[in-house]
């Protein structure tokens, strides 16, 4: 156990003197990711040493702790779950996408254990084969994309230029996959050599973007990219608060989590996945922003809370439960107070998704049509988070299985 703590401690501590010293004493010209080229090592200043790193204070007063939650399913037990007729199928395509883009042998492995298949199964119970088959590779290229930054074993995640490079160079990649570029020749065809100057993962993309260009048009295509977009923008910003070891706010992380979980470009394609389209007075209303808002808020509490004994053992400290601890009054800073914080804050959304579903379908009674096209897209927003929580409890990724306790209840060992 101790030599476990001083692992994390010493991930910590690498990942802050990183950030140090690009930040104090910056190169002139910033690396591009695949550059494997080593600056020379040099002795830390003192104002190097002066700076404190939150994360690693933090891990410190958490390390060992339980942190107790109860069975949530009790808080969604009115909220449907299904799985798709196809479940069986999907486990097989999502093994042959990751074979596809990672040639790690041991990611690989892990990848496969997550059993992504199995959430896109909760995720889409309704769906057809041919809209599933998008969905999965979307949802494998997102999480594979979001590993990259957030793994702590890669370039990319452990030098923040190189984030930045790997950040806009998927940006302007997918601009030109979703057919939004403005250039003379046809966007509706990618070239053999555009397909073969893919990276391996973004490769997996350009089927997200052949499908999207076909299925759907160039608002809800726009709409999609400035989601991915924000949520690039937002893990950018939560991986400079990990490179310096420091914590933000809880409005702050709140904030930032809402884009880096990457909740909102998976609805951005819900009127895809449904076959629908919503007019855009009611896709841009304000009762459909404050839907998604809510749902994006509860699915990242959720990922956060049975995701959080991996990210601490990742050496990352960004996460609700111990920005929330951090941020707790010193007369109240305990694990308890976090878990009845967690259930208000879950709660508090849960009224706020239902205010937006009622506000959505009046907005949208004009139409027999419409209305039914609405009431899908809200049962789906329901599906989604169920459909995490359920997997989060399930998948291998997170190791729930060992934390639950004969009620529910969940005791993790942080």
């Amino acid at each position: 156990m101790k030599s476990k703590k001083m692992t994390l401690l010493l991930r910590l501590a690498q990942r802050a003197r990183s950030k140090l010293l690009s930040t104090l004493f910056p190169y002139t010209s910033s690396p591009e990711v695949n550059d494997n080229d080593h600056q020379p090592t040099r002795e830390k200043t003192s104002a190097e040493k002066a700076i404190p790193n939150e994360a690693l204070v933090l891990a410190s007063q958490l390390h060992g702790k339980t942190f107790h939650l109860p069975d949530l399913w009790k808080v969604f037990s009115d909220w449907p779950l299904a799985a798709n007729r196809h479940a069986k199928r999907l486990e097989g395509l999502v093994d042959t996408m990751l074979e596809r883009i990672i040639t790690n042998e041991r990611k690989l492995k892990a990848l496969k254990q997550a059993d992504f298949g199995r959430l896109i199964s909760l995720w889409y119970p309704d769906a057809e084969w041919p809209e599933l088959e998008m969905a999965t590779a979307y949802s494998v290229w997102i999480f594979v994309w979001d590993d990259e930054v957030d793994a702590g074993d890669t370039d990319v995640s452990n030098d923040e230029e190189r984030a930045r490079a790997y950040y806009q160079k998927s940006l302007n990649t997918i601009h030109r996959l979703l057919g939004l570029d403005s250039i003379e020749h046809n966007q509706d065809e990618q070239t053999p050599e555009e397909d073969q100057s893919l990276d391996h993962n973004m490769a997996l993309f350009s089927d997200v973007g052949r499908t999207m260009r076909s299925t759907t048009d160039r608002v809800q295509r726009e709409r999609f990219f400035r989601e991915l977009e924000n949520f690039m923008v937002q893990v950018g910003v939560e991986h400079s608060y990990r490179m310096r070891g420091s914590i933000p706010t809880l409005d702050k992380y709140i904030e930032i989590r809402s884009g880096s979980v990457g909740c909102a470009p998976q609805i951005a394609i819900t009127d895809a996945m449904l076959k629908v389209r919503l007019p855009e007075s009611i896709m841009e209303g304000e009762a459909m922003k404050a839907l998604w808002k809510e749902t994006v808020v509860i699915c990242f509490i959720l990922n956060d809370i049975y995701s959080v004994q991996k990210e601490i053992a990742q050496g990352s400290l960004l996460n609700f439960v111990p920005v929330m601890y951090k941020n707790c009054s010193p007369e109240k800073q305990s694990l308890d107070t976090v878990t009845h914080g967690i259930e208000v804050a879950l709660r508090e959304s849960m009224k706020g998704f239902e205010r937006a579903a009622t506000s959505l379908s009046e907005t949208s009674s004009y139409d027999a049509q419409v209305s039914e096209d609405v009431q899908s897209f809200i049962k789906w927003c329901r599906y989604f988070i169920t459909g995490v929580l359920q997997w989060s409890l399930e998948s291998r990724r997170y190791g729930m299985a060992d934390c639950v306790n004969e009620d529910g209840s969940l005791g993790i060992v942080l």
